[in-house]
């Protein structure tokens, strides 16, 4: 039959493979649909593929946790090649973006000089919308496990995203706030693509529910000190007391990367600060700096800071990323390390398929790869802006346990039908 992509003929036989990783781990991975091809010889030697990953900055602990996700999955699909007997290799770099939009791109347009195609990541919104353009232009492919702005839902670009966007966590957090009994939100908010988004979700999700919203600080993302940002945000707090509100119907939300720990520091100056309830979002969730700071910590468990982040499904591929960064970094993966792990198998899948390094190639065939791929984020769909199609929300709080200071999971929201369902025992 003629080739969907367009140099060679290929026969879509569904394949289901089955193979063992880690030489003797006795660990099974499933991977699911590699259509098989027929014709002249295609990859071979080291294919490449570079990680913009923010090693620094103020994604830096998500960045890490997906550096080792994505290490291990590249490791995996080397072995799944050699025993397939291929003539290629999966050759991962990562380069770190220091979470700058600016640097993204120089890094992007350098690799691309060398001739790379393929990027994992990078993982902020602002990182992606920056590179975007140079991306669609010259047709190179990205696959970020963690950009979430719906300003970047747009069809048939060169831009897939492994998470939902934020059309979605906004309602799961006005739920959030919603069912804590918070009906005032003081609002404060990272000033860019991300931070605007999520923020004006999340604010449509709660006024439709029926709770008012006050816009109180927005910020500058590269700030590192927040002194004015925190008395402001103090101000209008108090101005809501002043107006009858009971504090326990007052509640900051707070749209932030790590730059949410000095913020912490800041706001603990203001005892009105710590008697209202605060909520963040996948952008803060899982911190390990915000544990690491005794100011920052005993503040966030003081006013239950709590978070939402997309769920990946359990399953044991979810336990053997799980508990491979465990065991390698001392602490729980935030949910887009699942994200990165899956996007190096599809893009191996796909670059399995199409034969060719060829981004455009694989852009074709990737959403089909993808429906028919388990990862260890679960099942999941691609929709037609080539971003995750639906997802259920965990929710984790800081909370002292036996002393010390931990992140807690407390529940999950359903996407299907916006409810939470709290641990029986928080």
């Amino acid at each position: 039959m003629s080739s969907m992509f367009g140099r060679k003929e290929v026969v879509f036989g569904l394949l289901l493979v089955m193979f063992v990783v880690g030489l003797g781990a006795g660990y099974m991975v499933g991977v699911a649909s590699v259509p098989t091809t027929e014709g002249e010889a295609g990859l071979s030697g080291q294919v490449k593929v570079v990680f913009l990953a923010p090693l620094t900055g103020v994604l830096s602990t998500y960045g890490e946790n997906s550096k080792y996700a994505a290490l291990l999955a590249a490791q995996e699909v080397n072995q799944w090649l050699e025993a397939r007997g291929e003539s290629w290799t999966f050759n991962l770099t990562v380069d770190d973006t220091a979470t700058d939009p600016t640097t993204a791109l120089s890094k992007m347009q350098s690799w691309h000089g060398a001739g790379v195609q393929f990027f994992v990541g990078p993982m902020s919104s602002g990182e992606v919308s920056e590179l975007k353009s140079y991306a669609d232009s010259n047709h190179l492919l990205v696959i970020s496990p963690s950009s979430t702005s719906p300003a970047l839902s747009i069809p048939d670009d060169y831009i897939f995203r492994y998470c939902p966007d934020d059309f979605i966590q906004g309602p799961a957090i006005a739920r959030l706030m919603w069912e804590a009994g918070v009906r005032h939100v003081v609002a404060t908010w990272r000033g860019d693509t991300w931070g605007d988004g999520l923020k004006n979700a999340t604010a449509t999700a709660f006024e439709d529910l029926g709770g008012t919203v006050h816009d109180a600080v927005r910020y500058d993302p590269n700030l590192t000190d927040f002194p004015t940002q925190a008395s402001a945000l103090a101000d209008a707090v108090q101005d809501l007391v002043d107006d009858g509100i009971p504090k326990s119907k007052i509640g900051v939300l707070a749209i932030s990367f790590e730059e949410i720990v000095p913020y912490m520091e800041d706001a603990s100056a203001y005892p009105i600060l710590s008697e209202v309830n605060w909520f963040g979002s996948d952008g803060t969730c899982l911190l390990s700096s915000l544990l690491e700071n005794s100011v920052a910590r005993s503040f966030a468990a003081t006013v239950n800071f709590t978070n939402t982040i997309f769920a990946p499904g359990v399953s044991p591929k979810f336990e053997h990323v799980r508990d491979y960064i465990n065991e390698t970094l001392g602490r729980t993966p935030d949910s887009y390390a699942y994200n990165t792990y899956d996007i190096v198998w599809t893009l191996a899948l796909a670059l399995e398929a199409v034969d060719e390094y060829n981004a455009t190639a694989v852009k074709e065939v990737l959403p089909s790869i993808v429906s028919n791929y388990f990862g260890a984020s679960g099942w999941f769909e691609l929709n037609e802006n080539g971003d995750r199609a639906f997802a259920d929300y965990n929710l984790w709080t800081v909370k002292v346990v036996d002393d010390n200071y931990q992140w807690v999971f407390v529940g999950v929201w359903r996407g299907a039908t916006d409810v939470i369902e709290w641990k029986a025992n928080i």
